[in-house]
């Protein structure tokens, strides 16, 4: 693994045990809201390591608002001590929203058969990437249903690394869209739908 480089290994069930006692000794640090873990999806090497974790946020302040963020944190190892950990940021990717047309967030590791089934019928008309989503995450009701996933994506190249990505499809539009989430490389070249896409 590089330096600075994000290694993604998502892990949904759980997280490794040195990650999770790391993460729990950030609770002084998250105030205003609580977040739920949804998946480990990597580290990267720095001053210490930076872990990445995707998490839904409730916040406290408003009745029923979520969002799912991307908490990335700092361990440094301290000899017999537990690590030393810092919050390096949390980023807003997904902004919940209970109006008509707003993004209804229901975290979901097992995936709906509907979901899936509208993913699928988009895949089959997609060049370029594997899509393997590990979570539904939310869905918004417009022109049909746009179901979000968080996926990892590997694009169809000789050496393939995979990215860990917000993906957005609507089996009626036949859309699918892509937001890299963890930044593992500079550009994202996910491939492309067949078709027209806005």
């Amino acid at each position: 693994m590089n330096v600075g480089t994000w290694n993604a290994d998502v892990i949904v069930d759980g997280m490794p045990e040195e990650i999770a006692t790391a993460f729990a000794e950030l609770g002084s640090q998250l105030i205003g809201a609580e977040y739920t873990p949804i998946a480990y999806l990597g580290k990267q090497l720095v001053n210490g390591t930076n872990y990445a974790i995707l998490a839904e946020q409730t916040i406290l302040a408003g009745k029923d608002t979520k969002n799912i963020v991307l908490l990335i944190f700092n361990a440094k190892e301290r000899a017999g001590q537990l690590p030393e950990v810092t919050l390096v940021n949390i980023e807003r990717v997904l902004e919940g929203g209970a109006a008509f047309g707003g993004v209804a967030i229901d975290v979901q590791t097992e995936i709906p058969a509907e979901a899936k089934a509208a993913l699928d019928s988009v895949l089959t008309t997609f060049v370029g990437s594997t899509v393997k989503p590990f979570a539904l995450l939310a869905s918004q009701v417009v022109k049909g249903i746009n179901y979000v996933f968080a996926a990892t994506v590997a694009p169809s190249t000789q050496d393939p690394v995979d990215e860990v990505c917000l993906v957005t499809v609507n089996a009626m539009e036949n859309k699918i869209a892509f937001a890299d989430i963890l930044g593992t490389k500079e550009e994202v070249s996910l491939g492309k739908p067949l078709g027209e896409w806005p």
